[in-house]
């Protein structure tokens, strides 16, 4: 290959050969349009969401356009045995197991053109690579100490002969999770359920392609849902109804992912649909992790609003661009429906216990809490932050939903079964509202009143 010329030049003792080398080349063989990239070892373990690695980007600064966790080893200090002579690094030197990458700034610096010029003049003397691109990265840094941002030592733990990895155990972030669990009583009856809040699961963003540009006159909205595998029949139709941009959590096994991958590349609607974005969050634990995918679904929009949804609720047509300009009774009673079938403009409504309406906020909205999961309270406990944030409702005269029909689902059939099930839920709605006490004051009575009167 052409691009294999770009390194075939450089001597390298390392086993990987020229493969170890084209990491260096990255800015030349990825599409010109791609802005930054993650790249792994093919010997990495992932431990945890990636995703928490990806938010790294934004904390970088200035010129800094890698982020590289610092050598665990003394190979850059040279001591590891008698005449050791290692290319050049800034102290211990990084290492390249794991690097973020912001092509497009190296592309504007002339990165081609830096390392070339550092790695020719390095080996007049060195006569050759012995951990191929990661010599030369660290040459380069050297000398421009100025690019790296330095990653913290658990997104790289380095576990060979000589290294220092067992100094980096205490920073990891399995560590916290371990503190946060021995801190529940295994004993308490609802231990399941508190645990699950801090499960941590394996998540895919953007599963398949998604390409989208909001419109410009920030009016723009995004549909939000979740589902499980047994809904995905559902998924078309709501395509065919809504034509904006949507933003699915899926909740998947690997084996229904790549169901999935097969289901989508055989339907014609979803394959000419760019503007719908699927996230695999893979299962993980016993229960149904609703809020926590309505809050990765919600993360991953790129317009001003959203209309958090679910996938068993049918949109009318037109409600995309409707709402771009202008089943449980007691949850939508307040939105007072004889009212609402001959109104002719909006007209506001006021919070009532376990309200739970399909609304359209904007995209900085309160996430969803976490302790809910499976069947009951889930949104409840959402739509009742909004209000103690003074969000206020407002209902849309011409607009509505479609609740399509679907067996019950397995938590709800848990909730009317499980009578700990039961209690359980009931608990976790208390403590919520004792926080919401602790975090609004006074103005959180209501919650309580509103509960012991419903």
């Amino acid at each position: 290959m052409l691009i294999w010329s770009e390194v075939s030049w450089i001597p390298n003792k390392h086993y990987s050969g020229i493969y170890g080398l084209m990491k260096l080349v990255l800015t030349k063989t990825l599409p010109a349009n791609l802005e930054r990239v993650i790249v792994l070892d093919t010997d990495i373990t992932f431990a945890t969401d990636i995703a928490e690695l990806w938010a790294v980007f934004h904390k970088f600064k200035g010129q800094q356009v890698l982020g590289l966790v610092e050598n665990q080893s003394d190979w850059y200090l040279g001591n590891l045995w008698k005449n050791h002579r290692p290319w050049p690094a800034l102290g211990r030197g990084y290492n390249t197991g794991v690097i973020l990458l912001l092509l497009d700034k190296l592309r504007k610096m002339k990165w081609e053109q830096m390392w070339r010029l550092t790695a020719e003049r390095e080996l007049m003397g060195m006569l050759s690579t012995s951990l191929a691109d990661q010599d030369i990265f660290n040459a380069v840094i050297k000398q421009n100490p100025f690019l790296v941002y330095q990653l913290p030592c658990f997104w790289n733990v380095q576990l060979s002969d000589h290294t220092r990895s067992e100094q980096c155990y205490r920073d990891v972030s399995d560590l916290k999770l371990q503190k946060q669990l021995s801190e529940l009583d295994e004993d308490d009856l609802c231990y399941e359920f508190r645990r699950e809040r801090f499960t941590v699961h394996r998540t895919h963003l953007h599963f398949l392609h998604y390409e989208y540009e909001p419109a410009a006159d920030n009016t723009d909205v995004t549909l939000v849902a979740q589902l499980s595998m047994d809904r995905l029949q559902m998924l078309e139709a709501i395509c065919k109804h809504w034509e904006g941009p949507i933003s699915l959590a899926l909740y998947l096994s690997d084996a229904e992912a790549q169901q999935f991958l097969r289901y989508a590349q055989g339907s014609e609607v979803l394959m000419s649909r760019h503007n719908v974005g699927y996230h695999i969050v893979y299962k993980e634990g016993q229960f149904y992790p609703v809020n926590l995918l309505r809050n990765v679904a919600m993360r991953h929009i790129s317009t001003p609003y959203m209309f958090l949804s679910d996938i068993d609720f049918l949109p009318m047509y037109g409600l995309y661009e409707y709402l771009r300009y202008h089943v449980w009774t007691k949850g939508h009673a307040p939105t007072n429906f004889a009212k609402w079938r001959t109104a002719t403009t909006p007209y506001r409504v006021e919070w009532e216990a376990d309200f739970e309406p399909y609304v359209v906020v904007r995209r900085d909205c309160p996430e969803y809490d976490r302790r809910f999961v499976g069947f009951g309270w889930n949104k409840v406990a959402h739509i009742m932050e909004l209000d103690a944030q003074e969000y206020e409702f407002t209902v849309l005269p011409n607009a509505y939903m479609i609740h399509m029909p679907h067996a019950p689902s397995f938590d709800i059939t848990k909730f009317r079964s499980n009578k700990q099930y039961r209690i359980c839920l009931k608990t976790l709605k208390e403590e919520f509202q004792q926080d919401m006490s602790r975090h609004y004051g006074f103005a959180a009575l209501k919650y309580l009143t509103a509960e012991n009167n419903s």
